[in-house]
């Protein structure tokens, strides 16, 4: 592959790994309803977002996704915050036993 040329993923086999991950089932059963709800939301909503944000690009007649330009800064940002996020979140649940002993 050649420098200009941009490594792409099938929306179809994007969406089968997040429906295998959210249902922790392998690749080869995430199939049905689950698959669905995943690819339609893929599709309809994230894909173009993320397109928007110059993070993809995302090609909806061919339902192929390629890296774009923003891509690398996007990553940098989500490495950086989800450990601020995930400290919040711990936060929350211990306040919310606290207030469920307390009670």
């Amino acid at each position: 592959m050649s420098g200009s040329e941009k490594a792409t993923v099938a929306v179809r086999s994007l969406a089968r790994q997040i429906a295998a991950n959210e249902n922790d089932v392998p690749t080869s059963q995430a199939t049905g309803e689950p698959y669905r709800n995943v690819y339609n939301a893929l599709s309809q909503t994230h894909l173009p977002t993320l397109a928007a944000a110059g993070i993809i690009i995302y090609d909806p007649k061919r339902q192929k996704v390629s890296a774009g330009a923003n891509l690398d800064a996007a990553s940098i940002i989500i490495e950086m915050t989800t450990p601020t996020v995930q400290l919040l979140f711990d936060e929350k649940e211990h306040a919310t036993e606290d207030t469920i002993i307390g009670d």
